[in-house]
């Protein structure tokens, strides 16, 4: 028999951001749960931006679960600076992160790992001596 792979996730205590990575099939209430968990995290250690990569999650959400998605985001990620959301090109819709914008949270979806580092590091480089 062979079993389904797990959703999965990492935990990365970055320079200037907390980095979270998952992989696997997720239902709404997987992904609903990984932004409790990074919420959390980055609450009780001080971050202030948050990369979300789910390069690798599997879904397959209806249009209402990409708005309560967004919705959830806000509420639970609303003290973040920025948050950075990698997703692949095949999954990236927007209605989540419209949605999560219409709530006042700075979240910005990429489909390049780089490019969502790049516009989460923002302004921070500027105010960095020797960078």
């Amino acid at each position: 028999m062979v079993r389904p792979m797990p959703f999965a996730v990492a935990i990365a205590h970055e320079r200037d951001h907390l980095a979270v990575s998952a992989s696997g099939p997720a239902k709404l209430a997987d992904v609903l749960g990984l932004i409790d968990l990074t919420a959390t995290i980055a609450k009780m250690a001080g971050h202030r931006r948050v990369l979300l990569n789910m390069l690798h999650v599997e879904i397959a959400f209806a249009f209402t679960e990409h708005l309560q998605l967004g919705a959830y985001a806000a509420e639970r990620l609303g003290a973040m600076e920025r948050v950075a959301s990698i997703v692949d090109p095949r999954l990236r819709i927007g209605t989540s992160e419209k949605a999560a914008q219409k709530m006042g949270l700075q979240l910005r979806t990429f489909t390049s790992l780089d490019e969502g580092v790049q516009w989460l590091a923002g302004d921070l480089r500027a105010s960095r001596p020797g960078t």
